[in-house]
């Protein structure tokens, strides 16, 4: 069997799972009696044992399936979680991951067994009472807290023929679990199949029978003791289907256990796992399927996971740029609509508005179709912090807020990195031990916030922290002693631009480097990384209180609005979100500060920027009595962009420069007008 065709598919999913993994180990080590918690955690292992089989990944098998076994016996309440526990299933996981960077990188799984976590797994079983010792039996049977050991022992060896076997599977799809029914009914009753009747009539209520032992005809028939059994698929909980069934008069007992035929015999290994997954992947919960959203937050978004299509990238971006192109064919019969064509066609004007309209929804539907929540980004961070907190020493928790919040895929894909950089600066330089908060009368558990939300066009994500904040001295002696600023400059500069130095490539505060940071690459990776993304980050401290880095981004990257303006005879584009207001200045009102151009704009000095001498583009040569200054921001800063006219706005589709011209970083890419001419983009904050 070729299976290179589902690599992509195996790796999307092996990375969903191992999220999954480390979220609910992390909730596991709060809550370690958290019974879906341990459900969910059990079914995702079990899904990657079973594609790593069909895959023929063996030892990610192997490793799975041991964890499998674990878990197997924590559900039973054979085995307590420990934090120890909890260490080893994490050790598991950067396992599974370094297996999977290799079948990334080299579509093989390596040659690391892992024997010493296998092992650490087998020790945990072997230490609760030898469980270790079955762990075939794991997938035949999961039982729930009311079963009994006859309806353990009686279940065990049900065989289900494949027409049987087919129709759990296909209800697994369908978010149902299957359970095997185990009916007593009183010595007394006189019409045992009248009872058994009722029993069946009880259960299609709930669910769907497949299977009864002995047969429907054979109970029909009376030929049966007291007892049958029978096999149903149902989306109730088992309680319901159980208490049901004892509902009906003359039923001595009814006892039930979740049935799980998601492998083929233990024998036939290779077979079982190929069967297992294709089909188990999406098993329903296990006890309360409907419940299982109020325990965790998060699990609600589960069911969107099925109604969600996997959608390559690269067909996304043909199709962004098809919406490109229509935008600058609406543009271009914009630009040649004259008076007097519209004089001779009334319904050229209408045909412009409509197609006008229908790019506009359809650049919004493909935008939303290319927004990923930040939730994507975010969800590996909790575990970080977790990891830090035991490396660094120090005890620390993690708040996130606005996961659900939306950005675009090529966002999202670059994003990771500065937060994780943010993050780790937080854990490292913000947070105080806990000996040093607790006498500063703070709480021995720091904290770290992470908030995302959406601010107009952009999408705000602020990094912060109750630590011991920025000390301004320190860094202004530090960038002196490195020659960073001259004392003259560190005199004249403030708190805030002090604080900015931080940003500058190989400038750390750190005493020492250590594995965590310390060698001055996290925030000038920080900024340089935000800023090719459209963004700009700042910091605000406050000594003794914390710090807090805001990062702010635009929602998207491919069409924005755009304020078009002209120096000499060519055309420029500058987009509306770095743009605060558009001024009028009489050139009388020009002054001079240390040589260099400022307005005074409403109480506050601006600089102003000559755009035409900064681009070395002809100004016009008559003289003018004002000037059209175009006020940009970053941030708090602002600076005064002269231009020669205005034009209007435009909705303009950004084309990368690629790396085939070394331009300016003034200029961000270019947009195709609707006449056929090239515009050049400005970079606000790299102007700024």
């Amino acid at each position: 069997m070729d299976v290179s065709q589902y690599l992509e598919i195996f790796v999307e999913e092996t990375r969903e799972h191992l999220q999954t993994l480390n979220e609910n180990l992390l909730v596991l080590e709060k809550e370690p009696e958290n019974k879906d918690t341990i459900n969910e955690i059990f079914r995702a292992a079990h899904s990657l044992k079973g594609m790593a089989g069909t895959m023929g990944y063996k030892r990610m098998q192997n490793l799975t399936h041991n964890m499998e076994n674990v878990f197997s016996e924590i559900r039973n309440d054979k085995m307590k979680v420990t934090s120890d526990l909890v260490d080893t299933l994490f050790q598991c996981l950067d396992a599974l991951e370094a297996y999977l960077d290799n079948i990334v990188n080299a579509q093989d799984e390596g040659t690391d067994d892992n024997e010493p976590i296998v092992k650490l797994l087998n020790d945990f079983l072997n230490g609760q009472g030898g469980a270790g010792a079955q762990p075939q039996e794991t997938d035949k049977e999961q039982t729930q807290e009311q079963q009994s050991p006859v309806a353990d022992d009686s279940f065990k060896n049900v065989e289900f023929s494949e027409f049987e076997r087919h129709a759990i599977l296909e209800a697994y799809k369908k978010d149902m679990q299957a359970y095997g029914i185990d009916v007593h009914i009183d010595p007394s009753c006189i019409l045992k199949a009248a009872r058994a009747f009722l029993v069946f009539k009880a259960i299609e209520a709930q669910g769907e029978i497949i299977k009864s032992v002995p047969s429907t005809q054979d109970i029909e028939d009376e030929k049966f003791d007291l007892e049958f059994k029978m096999f149903v698929v149902s989306k109730e909980p088992l309680e319901k289907v159980v208490d049901a069934v004892k509902n009906v008069f003359e039923i001595k007992e009814a006892t039930g256990t979740v049935i799980t035929v998601s492998e083929e015999e233990p024998k036939e290994e290779e077979k079982q796992a190929e069967v297992s997954e294709e089909n188990t992947e999406k098993p329903a919960a296990e006890s309360a399927p409907a419940a299982k959203p109020a325990a965790k937050g998060k699990s609600s978004g589960k069911p969107v996971v099925n109604r969600s299509v996997r959608v390559d990238i690269e067909k996304l971006d043909v199709l962004m740029n098809l919406v490109s192109e229509l935008i600058i064919a609406k543009n271009g019969l914009v630009a040649s609509n004259t008076a007097e064509q519209v004089q001779h066609s009334q319904s050229f004007n209408e045909q412009i508005e409509y197609l006008e309209r229908v790019t506009t929804n359809l650049h919004e539907s493909v935008m939303n179709v290319r927004m990923v929540p930040i939730e994507t980004v975010v969800s590996r961070f909790p575990r970080m912090i977790r990891d830090l907190s035991k490396k660094l020493d120090k005890k620390m928790e993690l708040y996130m807020t606005g996961e659900d919040t939306e950005l675009d895929r090529t966002v999202i894909d670059e994003i990771g990195d500065p937060l994780m950089h943010l993050l780790r600066n937080s854990a490292d330089h913000g947070l105080e031990s806990a000996k040093v908060r607790k006498e500063k009368g703070k709480p021995e558990v720091g904290s770290i916030f992470l908030d995302a939300y959406q601010d107009g066009n952009n999408v705000v994500i602020e990094v912060r922290d109750d630590g011991a904040g920025i000390d301004v001295n320190k860094i202004r002696s530090k960038a002196i002693d490195k020659g960073t600023i001259t004392i003259e400059q560190a005199d004249s500069m403030t708190d805030k631009e002090i604080i900015e130095l931080l940003f500058k490539p190989s400038f750390s505060t750190a005493e020492k480097i250590t594995d965590v940071s310390g060698r001055g690459v996290g925030l000038d990776v920080v900024k340089s990384k935000i800023e090719a993304l459209g963004g700009d980050v700042e910091c605000r401290s406050v000594i003794g209180e914390g710090s807090t880095f805001t990062i702010r981004l635009p929602l998207t990257l491919a069409i924005i609005q755009a304020l078009m303006v002209r120096l000499g005879s060519e055309q420029y584009a500058i987009s509306l979100g770095s743009i605060q207001t558009v001024e009028d200045i009489p050139v009388e009102d020009v002054k001079f500060v240390q040589g260099k151009e400022v307005i005074t704009l409403r109480g506050t000095v601006i600089p102003l920027i000559r755009l035409g001498q900064l681009l070395e583009v002809t100004d016009m040569d008559e003289e003018q009595e004002s000037l059209t200054v175009v006020i940009i921001k970053k941030g708090d800063k602002q600076a005064g962009v002269v231009v020669d006219s205005l034009i209007g706005q435009m909705e303009i589709v950004i084309k990368s420069l690629g790396k085939y011209i070394n331009i300016n970083k003034m200029i961000s890419g270019a947009t195709i007008l609707g006449d056929g001419d090239i515009a050049l983009i400005i970079d606000a904050n790299a102007i700024v």
